[in-house]
């Protein structure tokens, strides 16, 4: 039985090299934390504790953008990488502060639906006894019961429409809400991109999730019996973290 997700297909995707390192030979190499990766996740923080604390009562904006300036003072380190020259660590934190207060000032009070989680983990069973990791930033119900996998986005990266309607994430996700959760009568999948204070939907039919998991299942079919792993050199080999073990940048 493996575990399987997203980003463990998209890496065979990407580079078979880079896979079977990552793996299969399951070579560790450090990696530095970025400023952007470090934002993301403190932002994440910040609104799992905001939702979190609903079931009490609800927290101000103040309070919110207070434990996200804790929780940066305490766990930032000097080690983490920054590679805009034009900014500094305190510029990234104060774009946080803007995203978290955008995002309050337009949700404020929070009650539109039901929260039934924060950091979902769970797995979806797929076949040959395999599975697929599930962490979904927030799920929530409305009282129509429709279901809403919500993730947060902290890049500058806004997606099309076309992107989100074949995203591969969020809809295998919804897969897992539909077994789960037999009542709902629809799921929805929902980005939040914060640095662009915007929300964008999309839904899935039925037939679309079955043929999901069958292209999923299928894509893990190859990559067990794959037996060569060349590597793919691409724009993306710059941010590799195998790049200085690579056979095609040995030179």
């Amino acid at each position: 039985m493996v575990i399987y997700s997203n980003s463990r297909i998209s890496t065979f995707e990407q580079c078979k090299y880079k896979y079977k390192l990552q793996y299969i030979e399951k070579i560790r190499v450090p990696q530095d934390t970025t400023v952007e990766q470090f934002l993301g996740i403190k932002v994440h923080e910040a609104l799992e504790k905001l939702y979190a604390e609903l079931h009490f009562k609800k927290l101000t904006k103040e309070e919110v953008v207070q434990y996200y300036e804790d929780i940066w003072d305490y766990q930032w380190k000097d080690n983490i990488v920054i590679n805009n020259i034009a900014m500094k660590a305190v510029d990234y934190k104060k774009l946080g502060i803007q995203y978290i207060k955008n995002y309050y000032d337009q949700f404020d009070p929070f009650n539109q639906n039901d929260i039934l989680g924060t950091e979902t983990k769970d797995r979806l069973q797929l076949r040959d006894d395999n599975q697929y990791h599930v962490m979904i930033d927030r799920l929530d119900k409305d009282e129509d019961g429709i279901y809403y996998v919500c993730d947060y986005k902290t890049n500058k990266n806004l997606k099309t429409q076309s992107e989100l309607d074949q995203d591969r994430q969020l809809a295998m996700y919804s897969l897992w809400v539909h077994e789960q959760f037999p009542d709902a009568k629809e799921v929805q999948l929902v980005w939040y991109f914060l640095a662009h204070n915007t929300k964008m939907t999309s839904k899935r039919t039925k037939q679309d999730l079955i043929q999901l998991k069958t292209e999923v299942e299928d894509s893990i079919d190859l990559i067990e019996s794959t037996k060569e792993f060349p590597e793919n050199v691409s724009g993306l080999c710059d941010w590799c973290q195998y790049k200085f073990m690579c056979p095609a940048w040995q030179n």
